[in-house]
């Protein structure tokens, strides 16, 4: 066997391998990511493995703990890092795994998600806009978000998937139920097995008087 092929057969045996990094951008010491075996969709559970000097590390990105490769990076903080709480990267995050319905293992000023609100990225103003009961204001920088991560180089479906979920629930507030499950189908595209994405979409086209299409 050649050892380009045998080098391949390695990291296949090996399993995924991810990029870890912490509220700074930096790879955390003793941490790694190890993930479990793929679902129908080819996303893989993932799980905090750690080392020596780890501390107590927290998985906060991707929301529910999924992803599929290629996988952009996983966001790892310390439990109970006020200062990484204060990061707008993580409190996004977080904020953002609440309003998808996960649940979190820290605990945010309420002050700090909706001084989202003003931030300069697209994604973080509109989860801090959404987070705040604006889904008009919202929907833009959502929808901004949306297209920034299908237009990447290398585009990652678990960021994809959150950018769509937040987007098609803004618009389904404003009662845009016909571009809601638009939106929501981008996500089930992301993950066909997922029931959230499909259950969004189907009450959007129930609302939008088209029961049938929701089958």
């Amino acid at each position: 066997m050649k050892p380009a092929a045998l080098f391949l057969l390695a990291m296949f045996l090996a399993g995924p391998q991810f990029e870890v990094t912490d509220e700074r951008g930096k790879k955390p010491p003793g941490i790694t990511i190890e993930a479990g075996e793929a679902d129908a969709d080819g996303w893989f559970p993932l799980k905090v493995v750690t080392g020596k000097n780890a501390g107590d590390p927290i998985l906060i990105w991707p929301f529910d703990g999924m992803t599929k490769l290629p996988a952009g990076p996983l966001i790892v903080i310390q439990r109970g890092n006020q200062k990484a709480l204060e990061n707008r990267h993580v409190v996004a995050a977080i904020a953002a795994s609440m309003l998808l319905g996960g649940a979190s293992d820290t605990e945010l000023d309420p002050k700090s998600i909706l001084d989202l609100s003003q931030s300069l990225d697209a994604f973080q103003k509109g989860v801090g806009l959404l987070y705040a009961k604006k889904p008009a204001e919202a929907a833009d920088p959502l929808a901004q978000a949306l297209k920034e991560r299908q237009r990447q180089l290398t585009p990652f479906a678990s960021e994809i998937y959150a950018a769509a979920i937040l987007y098609g629930r803004a618009l389904a507030a404003e009662k845009k139920y016909d571009a809601a499950a638009v939106a929501f189908l981008v996500a089930t595209k992301q993950r066909p097995s997922a029931a959230l994405p499909r259950k969004l979409r189907a009450d959007a086209l129930v609302q939008a008087g088209k029961p049938d299409a929701a089958r």
